[in-house]
């Protein structure tokens, strides 16, 4: 995931520079809500090329020819089935196969895999951009906090704005 998130950084010398903390702290929120939709972007993008390729590969595979048409099925075991008495349960014609598990049946289907994978680099990614967003965020909202408060801490000690009581 790394070559997703570690991209070239862009020029700063067209930005214009931030006044105040508080300019700053929007630019970087700003920025990194940026790069959050370029990393996804990213990574759906990866996904996308192995899908294609995945799919380019099997298309490959069911191409080939895989020999004569000339080959006669051998029924001898079906027909064995049919005549002897079916002892169990299920279907007498089929032989016992151990059900899959949902992972290995996931495992087995490439498309579905590279999705899975895909879904999990993007959940991982998000919860990772939303605790340094969230920073931000707080860092931005108590730099308010202090702008406001530090206006009316202000007020009450000049003495030419107190209130006539």
């Amino acid at each position: 995931m790394q070559n997703h998130i570690f991209r070239p950084i862009p020029s700063l010398d067209h930005q214009p520079q931030p006044q105040n903390k508080e300019e700053r702290l929007k630019v970087i929120i700003a920025n990194l809500e940026q790069h959050h939709r370029d990393v996804r972007a990213s990574i759906i993008a990866e996904a996308r090329d192995k899908m294609e390729a995945t799919r380019e590969q099997t298309i490959a595979i069911d191409a080939m020819d895989l020999g004569g048409g000339d080959h006669v099925p051998d029924y001898t075991q079906l027909e064995a089935n049919l005549k002897g008495a079916y002892v169990g349960g299920g279907d007498p014609c089929l032989p016992n196969m151990p059900a899959l598990s949902f992972t290995e049946q996931g495992a087995r289907d490439p498309e579905l895999s590279i999705a899975q994978e895909t879904m999990k680099q993007l959940e991982a990614y998000d919860k990772h951009a939303k605790r340094v967003r969230d920073y931000y965020t707080k860092a931005l909202e108590r730099q308010r906090g202090q702008r406001s408060t530090s206006g009316q801490i202000m007020e009450s000690r000049d003495p030419r704005r107190r209130s006539a009581a």
